[in-house]
């Protein structure tokens, strides 16, 4: 297993500030959008030298130097703040870098962590502003995690970091030191920093939104009342609500930290939103030039699905994947390019494999679940999938074999575990099958197993497993069923597969390969990482609720893993945290747990010709904040 040794990591002590210049440096060159120069002449506001930070994020463009000027236009629904918060709202403390591969510095210049993981003290970026000029502080942070999410009443959004109100405490050590204690370890806290669900940390703006609570402003019940709303609660949630929600987005008083800030806001009844300009944004080119380089970002709504992707075709979408990026959309895309003016293009998934076979190693079934356990045996069943007919047939020959595996953009890539067991030779099957005692068959050719019981491996499929999914499964059905091996697929309602599972009854539930990318937030084929390792459910219950009746004592193998994962999760060094997680790969690797298939679909992307900085290669995923990470301000049009 091979990963870059050479990655900026974030370790136990304070790291160096990414990609920044001391204002020293840069004074005298900084350069702005030349609407914010005008205001400058005009007294309206600062020099850029007084808006932008001591030590500034600088931005390595991907392609050029940009200029200024232009829209980014978007098509999506009025509801679909994933979308906003993806596009224009990731700010974070920390960051995913443009492959998810590695968390890089971002608000925040590094940290140290206590031995223990229970205090992550956090070095943030000196001299950041609001977007209505306020200092950006450690007052902030605290105010977030003491004030908003401490409060034993918040009835908002939590972050996944801080689970309950006193899962941590915030401490002001100086402007731009914090110190967060935590109620429990956690050496992945940092990296949780860089996820679509913690960018509330850096969204809260202590002196605009402390005014709505009573404990800084003794006014505000009364306020409330005068608003018009029952509660100071009611108010302050349409004022300063968490980013999952649109009045995150549809008040345009509150301070900013993201590269445009709302100038028409989205609503129930409007057509589009527009956010235009932050002055006070805290990135800057290797030039020295203040991002963003585009005026402004505007959705124009729709609520029909087929009138997005027509729009997008009349090239009114300038860089999107969701809501028209479908595989039955693309067509119609790629047909209306050099009319539109767009190119339609080819992203990779974070899925290693479009259906993953997790026979369930815990089964009730003593017969199957010693079955299941043996390695020769699903080597066997890879060996007798065509992976070619299911490419030609279902991709139209459009993907390779591949198993369940990290992509090879992933700093876990090993081509030997995504090719290994690929190979359609059904001999070879047959033979293994054969000598693990399988060979006698029934009138109708499928093997018997030791109890003399047909050997029949039931599919728990969900009724909305259609498409793609449940066509590859079809063909390994019939694949199967050529050495003797009967895939029963029983199709049933979603929640009764979910109560199948939660009480480990099953044999195997069919699903897409996550973790292509991004191993460490998503394990589940290569260890017993959460209730969706379904391969290994028994274990994982073994391991996180041992009274469970359904715990199974796992084998030594998975009991390293498991060992290792508590020491990944006992230090908040990245390169420490990679090392064990090579070592788990390693192991599953050799076990070779869970069967794939074929590779990813990649996701098509409409990308407008104008457009320039876009990075090729950048997984499109909900779990990597996709587009985010690549610094959406470097974005620029040729005019």
């Amino acid at each position: 297993m091979n990963y870059n040794k050479n990655l900026p990591l974030l370790g136990k002590v304070a790291v160096a500030v990414a990609a920044s210049v001391s204002v020293s440096a840069w004074a005298d060159t900084y350069n702005e959008a030349p609407q914010l120069k005008d205001m400058v002449n005009a007294g309206q506001l600062p020099p850029v030298v007084e808006r932008l930070p001591e030590n500034p994020l600088v931005v390595q463009p991907f392609e050029s130097v940009g200029q200024y000027g232009g829209t980014l236009n978007l098509v999506g629904k009025v509801v679909d703040n994933g979308h906003r918060i993806r596009t224009i709202a990731y700010d974070n403390l920390f960051s995913f870098d443009v492959n998810y591969s590695k968390v890089l510095p971002n608000l925040a210049t590094g940290f140290t962590a206590s031995p223990d993981n229970k205090e992550f003290t956090i070095t943030l970026r000196k001299g950041v502003k609001w977007s209505d000029g306020a200092p950006f502080t450690a007052e902030d942070i605290a105010f977030y995690i003491n004030d908003v999410v401490g409060d034993p009443e918040h009835s908002g959004n939590r972050p996944l970091a801080l689970p309950t109100h006193d899962a941590a405490k915030a401490e002001v050590i100086d402007p731009y030191t914090v110190k967060i204690t935590l109620a429990k370890p956690n050496g992945l806290f940092i990296r949780s920093l860089a996820t679509v669900d913690s960018e509330s940390f850096t969204a809260f703006p202590k002196h605009y939104c402390s005014q709505f609570l009573p404990k800084f402003n003794d006014k505000a019940e009364a306020n409330a009342k005068a608003a018009g709303f029952d509660s100071w609660r009611q108010y302050a949630s349409t004022k300063c609500e968490a980013h999952y929600f649109m009045e995150h987005y549809s008040n345009v008083d509150r301070p900013v930290m993201t590269a445009w800030k709302v100038k028409t806001p989205p609503g129930p009844n409007a057509s589009f939103a527009e956010f235009e300009r932050n002055p006070y944004y805290w990135q800057v080119d290797t030039e020295g030039n203040q991002l963003p380089y585009l005026d402004s970002v505007r959705w124009r709504y729709s609520e029909d699905q087929e009138e997005m992707v027509l729009r997008a075709a009349n090239g009114e979408a300038d860089y999107q994947h969701r809501h028209i990026g479908k595989p039955n959309y693309r067509s119609l895309l790629i047909e209306n390019e050099k009319k539109s003016g767009y190119t339609y293009e080819f992203r990779p998934s974070t899925r290693s494999t479009e259906l993953a076979i997790a026979l369930n190693q815990t089964a009730k079934d003593p017969v199957k679940r010693e079955l299941f356990q043996n390695k020769d045996f699903r080597i066997a069943l890879s060996h007798a999938i065509d992976r070619e007919e299911i490419s030609e047939t279902v991709f139209s020959g459009a993907v390779g074999p591949y198993q369940a595996a990290p992509l090879e953009i992933s700093p876990f890539y090993d081509e030997e575990m995504a090719m290994q067991y690929t190979e359609f030779d059904q001999d070879k099957a047959n033979k293994i099958l054969d000598s693990l005692g399988l060979d006698k068959r029934d009138k109708e050719g499928y093997r018997l197993m030791k109890n003399g019981e047909r050997l029949r491996i039931e599919a728990m499929s969900k009724v909305n497993d259609k498409g793609v999914l449940a066509d590859s499964l079809e063909l390994v059905k019939n694949q199967w069923k050529d050495v003797g091996v009967m895939l029963d697929i029983r199709i049933l309602e979603i929640n009764h597969v979910v109560n199948l599972r939660l009480t480990n009854d099953f044999d195997m539930i069919p699903i897409v390969g996550d973790g292509g990318v991004g191993i460490i937030d998503e394990a589940r084929h290569y260890m017993p990482f959460s209730p969706e390792s379904t391969w290994g459910l028994g274990y994982y219950l073994w391991a996180s609720k041992p009274d469970s009746e359904f715990a199974v004592e796992p084998p030594a193998h998975v009991k390293k893993q498991l060992d290792l994962w508590k020491q990944l999760e006992a230090t908040s060094s990245q390169e420490a945290q990679y090392k064990y997680m090579e070592e788990i790969m390693d192991i599953a690797k050799e076990n070779f747990y869970v069967i794939g298939t074929v590779e990813s679909l990649p996701v098509g992307v409409v990308v407008n010709d104008k457009l320039q900085n876009v990075p090729e290669n950048m997984p499109q995923s909900w779990t990597f904040p996709t587009p985010g990470p690549m610094r959406m301000g470097q974005l620029w049009k040729k005019q």
